[in-house]
């Protein structure tokens, strides 16, 4: 597991990512979407909400977040606006 950020742009990234197998591409679409799980996590346990819950956290903070493969395995990512975004009250 390999943890990383950088600064760019008026953005933060913040990165996740494993030396495993990487995400089935059929997945990668979907990835975000509450109750989703690869075939290959359907064995263990988990709800398929942990990437959806990032997904929240990143938009509620004016980001986004993406899961992509590299040629190392699986990543994770966010960007998140250095400037908190304007709220109206």
């Amino acid at each position: 597991m390999r943890l990383s950020a950088s600064a760019r742009d008026g953005t933060v990234d913040l990165r996740v990512c494993d030396a495993g197998e990487g995400f089935p591409a059929e997945f990668l679409d979907h990835a975000f979407e509450r109750f989703t799980r690869a075939d290959e996590a359907r064995g263990r346990g988990g709800a398929g909400l942990g990437l959806a819950i990032v997904d929240a956290i990143a938009r509620a903070h004016g980001g986004r977040a993406w899961a992509a493969n590299s040629p190392e395995g699986a990543q994770v990512a966010i960007a998140l606006p250095v400037t908190a975004p304007e709220r109206s009250v």
